[in-house]
């Protein structure tokens, strides 16, 4: 886990999507360099580049994998045999890219069926955990959209038992379909999906005009 993390500088730019249910940031990105923290049972890695910390006591798979229409490839990391929370597009690249073939062979890289790759849910749609259709009695997201057009910078905190990413950015674009939110800097480098009627989502604007989006951590 913390060789193909580290691996992950060769490559100039990814983007990174990291999902908990209810919330989901896209970020594009680099990685660097991580630094490990921690005692010997329990170790957090660390990537300034990236801001991605990862508790690598958990024992996860780690998958390449094609998104649906989309040529570029996807590495997607999960516990084994459950949908992935973490996947990281390889932009600028193919498989035949002489980077992503040494990857393949650097790591021992076997074959997967195409069943088992869409069982890990890392190519789906970054609101794909949205159920619950829109209605007019559940408009919680346009007052926090009104907040959010007065806001300079938003600052979004998304966990999981395993990852985190904060992503810190002036909004350019905000808009809701009913309690589901979604918001973007104007170069749609970052991009957030919300939904504002869970019970433990978190949402604080300041009066010097910074805001901050949460939930509480995954179990």
């Amino acid at each position: 886990m913390v060789e193909v993390l580290n691996h992950l500088a060769v490559f100039r730019c990814v983007t990174l999507v990291l999902r908990q249910q209810g919330l989901t940031l896209a970020k594009s990105t680099s990685f660097g360099l991580s630094v490990a923290y921690g005692a010997r049972d329990w170790k957090l890695l660390q990537d300034r580049a990236s801001g991605l910390e990862t508790d690598t006591s958990h024992r996860q798979d780690i998958h390449l994998l094609t998104d649906a229409g989309d040529p570029r490839p996807l590495l997607a990391f999960g516990r084994p045999g459950e949908p992935a929370e973490l996947s990281i597009r390889l932009d600028g690249q193919t498989w035949s890219s002489p980077l992503v073939r040494d990857m393949i062979r650097r790591f021992n890289g076997s074959g997967l069926g195409c069943f088992e790759s869409r069982t890990l849910g890392a190519g789906a749609w970054l609101d794909e955990w949205v159920k619950t259709p829109a209605t007019p009695a559940r408009e919680a997201g346009r007052d926090i959209c009104r907040l959010l057009d007065r806001c300079r910078v938003v600052e979004v905190d998304v966990r999981t038992s395993i990852y985190r990413n904060v992503a810190r950015f002036e909004p350019g674009f905000v808009d809701h379909d009913g309690v589901i939110l979604r918001l973007a800097d104007k170069s749609c480098r970052h991009v957030i999906y919300a939904d504002t009627s869970a019970s433990d989502f978190s949402f604080t604007c300041d009066p010097d005009g910074s805001a901050l989006i949460r939930r509480a951590m995954a179990s």
